[in-house]
């Protein structure tokens, strides 16, 4: 694989800052966060830092277990295993295909355990690799660009509740229209994918449902400054203390130069 350079000649950087946590209100922790191959699901007093030049596949997500179903800690576990796995060998196929191997590895799954019967997830995450960006969604897990002090959102809600937002005067009904697993009988997904190049500077944003039910795009954007762990540590204490009704779980990747190598 070809290595990502900027304009200047300089190799592209990548570093991430991520978080997860069971929050105030919930006993345990359905959702779950991978990074490459560090998986978490326990409960973190503050965000884990990474960072490295972007020579190899990088990748983030955040998967939330479906609530009212059985196992949504089995669930969000075993989608960010999987996923981290197969998206860090770059599959032949493509990122959609993985993510659909998966849901039918679910389904796999369940009928060898039926107690698990019903298990989804939903996720939201990224690939950072030479070729660029490919942010990926299924459900309602969020992953937005950060952009000049605001939020765009990238990723494709699959959600019953049309045009919600926090903030607003509608309440959220958390229906989701499709999920990895979810259903007792095997259901196929159209994933959502997003391509863009490389760009030095550009800032995503990762996140489970607890973080912007919690908090409106204008209070998330606010708090994401220029440390990213600082910033992660910011809004979760943030969603905390508005407070969050779900689990905590999010993520924030900045692509950078990496100012100790220079092109010959």
């Amino acid at each position: 694989m070809g290595e990502t350079r900027s304009s200047d000649g300089r190799r592209l950087r990548i570093e991430a800052a991520a978080l997860t946590h069971r929050g105030a209100v919930r006993a345990r922790n359905e959702d779950c966060v991978a990074v490459n191959g560090w998986i978490a699901q326990q409960d973190m007093p503050a965000a884990r830092v990474f960072a490295r030049p972007l020579e190899a596949p990088f990748v983030c997500l955040v998967a939330d277990g479906m609530g009212g179903h059985p196992a949504g800690d089995v669930a969000s576990r075993l989608a960010a295993e999987s996923l981290a796995k197969m998206l860090v060998a770059e599959p032949e196929d493509g990122i959609g295909a993985a993510l659909r191997q998966v849901n039918a590895q679910f389904y796999a799954v369940m009928q060898r355990y039926p107690i698990w019967a019903g298990m989804g997830t939903v996720v939201a995450g990224l690939v950072a690799r030479a070729e660029g960006i490919t942010v990926f969604n299924v459900g309602d897990s969020r992953a937005y660009r950060v952009a000049e002090g605001r939020l765009e959102q990238l990723s494709v809600d699959d959600t019953a509740d049309g045009e919600w937002d926090a903030g607003g005067f509608l309440l959220r009904s958390g229906m989701v229209t499709q999920a990895i697993g979810g259903a007792w009988e095997f259901a196929d997904i159209e994933p959502h994918l997003y391509d863009e190049p490389c760009r030095p500077g550009s800032t995503y944003l990762l996140c489970s449902d607890g973080l912007y039910d919690a908090l409106s795009s204008e209070e998330i954007a606010a708090l994401i400054g220029a440390d990213l762990a600082v910033s992660v540590n910011a809004l979760f204490e943030a969603a905390l203390a508005a407070p969050a009704r779900d689990n905590v779980s999010l993520a924030l990747v900045r692509i950078a130069r990496d100012c100790s190598q220079v092109a010959a």
